[in-house]
């Protein structure tokens, strides 16, 4: 029997370590995995902010048209409803054209604002953001 258990001790030994290879490919895996997940993370939050940032930029330009349809409907005029705003850490630039058309024998201005909003910054830097609306306006007198 002593002979069978030498055999066996033998056997053991060369089996000794066998499982660290293993181990070692399961931290790997689980290494590579947890740093997939980190990079996803901080794509979809970097998608967020710019998603966030654009509807700011939206708004800003929507302020920006509502602005000149005031300034248009105080001073009758686009020379009032033409210049440059600082909203909410957007610069918001507006700028007025108007027409006189003659409509069924009314007199009838039109009045096309563009205004475009952007962020701080250079259209190369990452969360740059800028938005333009056009704004028709009719005016009967």
């Amino acid at each position: 029997m002593t002979g069978r258990s030498h055999i066996q001790r033998e056997h053991i030994k060369r089996n000794q370590g066998i499982a660290l290879p293993a181990v070692i490919f399961m931290i790997v895996i689980v290494a590579l995995l947890v740093g997939a997940m980190a990079r996803i993370l901080n794509v979809s939050s970097a998608i967020t902010d710019i998603r966030l940032q654009s509807s700011r930029a939206f708004w800003a330009a929507k302020a920006g048209s509502e602005w000149a349809a005031y300034q248009i409907h105080t001073n009758g005029n686009c020379a009032a409803a033409t210049g440059t705003l600082s909203i909410n850490g957007f610069s918001v630039q507006v700028g007025c054209a108007s027409a006189d058309y003659d409509e069924a024998g009314n007199t009838v201005r039109v009045y096309e604002v563009n205004v475009q909003a952007q962020s701080a910054g250079s259209p190369t830097d990452l969360d740059y953001v800028s938005r333009q609306l056009t704004v028709v306006l009719n005016v009967e007198s």
